[in-house]
């Protein structure tokens, strides 16, 4: 088979010097020009894109791959040193993209030059002296050699989006610490501490007068306010900062604004007027507010930040400063919200929604960041719906009356109401909000409501029916307002216990009842509505009850809520008000922690890790949601079997062992009689690993309080001991008395069964693999509350038949061994993990063995055989076929095109599908994929080969 075809002639970086020769833009899929750009059929969310590129003066926006309709990806702004040739002016361009943070990559291209700017990491554009400086963080040059690891130059690796599996690419471009959206959120909370210390002010009122700083200094970066505003107030100012040292000139501003913007937002209470206008530490408030640089040499964040170009949901991000329930507020990562508001608000239920009255709701809406996004993409949706005109004031007011927030602290309603009128604002020219009058709608107590959800549901407070709800409700195993004592009282009547009284489970359910029908919700819940045991009664009430269309799994997506030193697991239930029923299927996408989800640039799913199942399996499987995790339906299957075995509990109770967790140490004052302890050799449980039991450095139980001191039997030799790890450490004990904490399991058995005890441990060296995998299909803690340590009762649960005969075939040890020795370490690691590396050529081979004897045993009449790999930048394709042909590469350039724009699939700005492709040519079969060693597993092959057979019976083979 000869493949052969036009190539486009650009390799590497030769796209980007083709660019900067000038001339037309060179013919590169992905790359859109600005000019004369046509908008119509185009995404709406691409449209957006291009226009704020142009209005940057960008020549080209380059887009990553999407297919099927959904809106692709900007992942680099491209402006031409033709136009952009001074050094200074592009370094005050650099920061206002770092602000604005909409792509990663920035290039500024001229003859025989391209440099490479970064917008998704540390300000590079901040000079020695606090000037900004032209510093682009790579140069390449014409004739300079590249680097095989440089991917930032690849137009192939930025268009799949290969670059962002490349960790080299991550480390350079992309840093979630350093961006300008997470710096700002720690400037200002680091301001607000400071404030705190000095106690200038009322805290209340500190606060207050921080959170307009930023609205007027967005206001006044975008030619809002004037400096004529500020001169009115005081004689001669023509700056914020300078009124705002001035109390009596401060109360004069925000009553004016107040007066021209209406909405409340400016509105001081009597008391906090008097405050101002009397106040001597307002002059000093002033200084440490503006602070022109922190004692690091770091500019003050009004000067490194360029606030007409921060994202309106960020500024509402700042949400947990200024709300005095800080143990319950997150900060909720935009790429997350944008991800979830486009599962939720598709283009087409937007258009149902505007036909009717109904509204949108977040019934624990915090600052709106949920309103805010939801706002904005009712805005998008207009301006599409009307030839891309953009609306006025009157167009926009009703469309905020669309967006409703319930929240328990007034504090979070007027932030939620600063961060609307903000965007409302920002779909507005500066001239069109200068002359408005009355622009802000009141929204407190009207479209936002102080008050607990559940209450407010009581009391009838959002009366326009509810057609879509978002949100992320707290997390909290409390009750902790009268209307949700009242609520859990009504469930538990109803539907029986709320799992661990679970405040999100509360809201959960009680959303989906507020709901008008036809409505439809998303909402972030705690992991525990899939992986805990407990709350298995609430999850099959809720899967039979209602319709759920997806759910969203970020339990590998380490970090992704900040929450002191915790680390939140969750997922997100979207789900129809319509009841579920045996035949409706969903979908359970399970979310990897890559470098894009790292950086809180978007999320990462591929085509494996998108498992759609029958409602009624969803109702009736515990043991689904893991075994996505771990890799899909061999595992269901897999671990399903081996709970038909009898287990390690039952053995030792038909043999009457003593057996269970060591002690458990006590807290001062709590107890119990422990002669059979104190004194006593104790075994660390760290001498207990992957070597078996070390027993060189033992400790004593020391004379302090026992909580739970288990008996003097269960200590008595011999002992087998496993310890509560993912890898099942253990070890045969026959000596003398030892003692051990609740982190080991030991198995106590008289003398005569010493024998049998040697037995179990020589079985559990001999099936390691297997039970290891078990374990992880299985256990309530590993991964979802612990890295690798596992329960007591994951240990009891080992399956165990009495002749050790597990009866796995060859393809189920597989399975064990790929979760074993990669899933886990995945899960854990994300692309860091060994198994995100290239796949090398054992692994392609051992691939291809597996692969084949799938397809051979099904089809003995011309065996399939594998042919030499072809890797491209970021993917590898395998050939294979059925009897004997051969593939000449030579002409595989047309091939790599063809196959490269299906590699990925884009779902909207926040989701990347990363697609699988099979292509059947007569007797030739191509698999093309990532390279990653994660798509050419043994395991991955098993499933391949599922796809390729049912596709082979579809075509009637």
């Amino acid at each position: 088979m000869t493949l052969q075809g036009p190539s486009d002639g650009f390799d590497g970086a030769e796209w980007l010097f083709a660019i900067g020769e000038g001339g037309d833009l060179p013919s590169v899929d992905g790359l859109v020009a600005i000019a004369d750009y046509a908008r119509n059929g185009r995404p709406p969310e691409e449209v957006a894109l291009v226009e704020k590129a142009a209005a940057y003066g960008a020549r080209a926006v380059f887009f990553e791959a999407a297919r099927h309709g959904r809106a692709p990806v900007a992942q680099a702004l491209v402006f031409d040193m033709a136009e952009h040739g001074d050094d200074r002016q592009f370094a005050n361009l650099h920061k206002r993209l770092w602000s604005w943070g909409g792509v990663p990559i920035v290039y500024r291209v001229g003859p025989g030059r391209i440099q490479l700017f970064r917008c998704a990491h540390e300000p590079d554009f901040v000079g020695s002296n606090g000037t900004n400086v032209c510093r682009p963080i790579r140069t390449l040059t014409v004739g300079a050699e590249i680097a095989a690891q440089d991917a930032w130059w690849d137009a192939d690796r930025i268009r799949n989006g290969a670059i962002w599996d490349d960790p080299d690419a991550c480390r350079l471009m992309l840093s979630a610490k350093k961006s300008a959206h997470r710096t700002l959120v720690d400037a200002v909370h680091a301001l607000s501490n400071q404030l705190s210390e000095r106690r200038l002010l009322d805290s209340g009122l500190q606060r207050r007068l921080l959170i307009l700083s930023l609205l007027i200094a967005y206001l006044e970066e975008r030619s809002v306010l004037l400096p004529d505003d500020f001169d009115q107030a005081l004689p001669g100012a023509t700056r914020f900062f300078q009124v705002l040292g001035n109390g009596p000139a401060l109360v004069s501003l925000l009553e004016s604004l107040e007066e021209r913007f209406n909405g409340h937002v400016f509105r001081l209470k009597d008391a906090e007027r008097s405050a101002l206008a009397e106040s001597e530490a307002l002059a000093s408030y002033a200084r440490l507010v503006e602070g022109f640089e922190d004692a690091s040499g770091q500019l003050s964040l009004w000067r490194l930040y360029s606030f007409r170009d921060l994202p309106v949901e960020l500024i509402s991000n700042i949400y947990q400063l200024f709300v005095k329930d800080t143990a319950s507020s997150i900060y909720t990562p935009p790429a997350l919200v944008r991800l979830i508001l486009e599962e939720v608000l598709s283009w087409k239920r937007i258009d149902a929604l505007m036909e009717g009255d109904g509204v949108i709701l977040d019934p624990a809406c915090g600052s709106g960041v949920f309103l805010v996004e939801a706002y904005k993409r009712l805005v998008l949706h207009w301006r599409w719906r009307n030839g891309w005109a953009r609306p006025g004031v009157e167009e926009l007011r009703p469309l905020l009356q669309r967006v409703h927030g319930i929240d328990l602290e007034d504090g979070a309603v007027e932030l939620a109401a600063f961060s609307l009128c903000l965007s409302l604002c920002d779909a507005l020219e500066p001239e069109d909000i200068r002359s408005s009058v009355k622009l802000f709608p009141p929204l407190g107590n009207h479209t936002l409501h102080g008050s607990c959800f559940f209450e407010a549901k009581e009391r009838g407070l959002v009366q326009a029916p509810v057609a879509v709800v978002v949100g992320n409700p707290p997390f909290e195993s409390a009750l902790t307002t009268d209307g949700a004592k009242r609520s859990y009282t009504a469930y538990t009547k109803m539907h029986g216990s709320l799992a661990d009284n679970q405040l999100a489970y509360l809201f959960l359910h009680e959303a989906m009842e507020l709901l008008a029908p036809g409505g439809v919700l998303a909402m972030i819940e705690p992991s525990g509505f899939l992986y805990n045991q407990n709350a298995l009664a609430f999850r099959r009430s809720f899967f039979t009850r209602w319709n759920v269309r997806e759910v969203l799994d970020f339990v590998s997506v380490r970090g992704l809520f900040k929450k002191g030193n915790a680390d939140p697991k969750v997922v997100v239930v979207l789900a129809e008000s319509s009841k579920g029923n045996a035949e409706s299927r969903l979908l359970h996408a399970v979310f990897r922690r890559s470098g894009r989800a790292s950086a809180e640039q978007g999320f990462d799913i591929d085509y494996y890790d998108m498992h759609w199942f029958p409602n009624a399996v969803a109702v009736s499987s515990r043991d689904i949601w893991r075994a996505n995790l771990l890799g899909g339906h061999r595992v269901l299957d897999l671990i399903q079997r081996l709970r038909t075995y009898p287990t390690l509990r039952d053995f030792a109770q038909k043999r009457e062992w003593d057996f269970g967790e060591g002690y458990i140490a006590g807290q001062k004052g709590i107890s119990r009689p422990a002669d059979h302890l104190i004194g006593q050799p104790l075994l660390p449980t760290s001498s207990l690993s992957h070597d078996g039991l070390d027993t060189r450095f033992l400790d004593m139980v020391p004379d302090r309080p026992i909580k739970d001191t288990k008996t003097a039997r269960r200590f008595t030799p011999p002992m087998l001991l496993i310890k509560e790890h993912e890898d099942l450490p253990h070890g045969l004990w026959t000596d003398h008395y030892l003692t051990y904490k609740h982190e080991i399991v030991g198995f106590a058995a008289p003398a005569r069964d010493m024998e049998r005890l040697a037995a179990i441990d020589d079985w559990l060296r001999r099936e390691a693999t297997v039970l290891r995998a078990y374990v992880a299909g299985i256990s309530a803690r590993l991964f979802t509350q612990r890295a690798t340590a596992i329960l007591n009762a994951d240990v009891l649960s080992l399956p165990y038949p009495e002749d050790e005969d597990l009866d796995l075939s060859e393809n189920e040890r597989i399975i064990a061994a790929d979760i074993v020795e990669h899933q886990r370490e995945f899960i854990r690691l994300g692309a860091r993990a060994a198994v995100m590396r290239p796949a090398q050529g054992d692994v392609l081979t051992a691939f291809d063995t597996v692969f084949v004897r799938q397809i051979n045993a099904i089809y003995t009449h011309s065996a399939l055989r594998p042919l030499p790999a072809q890797r491209w930048p970021g993917a590898i394709c395998k050939a294979y076929v059925f009897g004997e042909g051969e593939v000449d590469w030579s002409g595989a350039d047309e091939l790599r095109k063809k196959l490269d724009a299906l590699l990925h699939e884009q779902r909207g700005s926040g989701l990347t599908i990363t697609r699988i492709t099979r292509l059947y040519d007569q007797e030739f079969m191509f698999l093309l994929k990532p390279d990653r060693h994660r798509f050419w597993t043994r395991s991955i092959a098993l499933r391949d080969a599922d796809d390729v057979l049912a596709d082979l019976r579809a075509q009637g083979f």
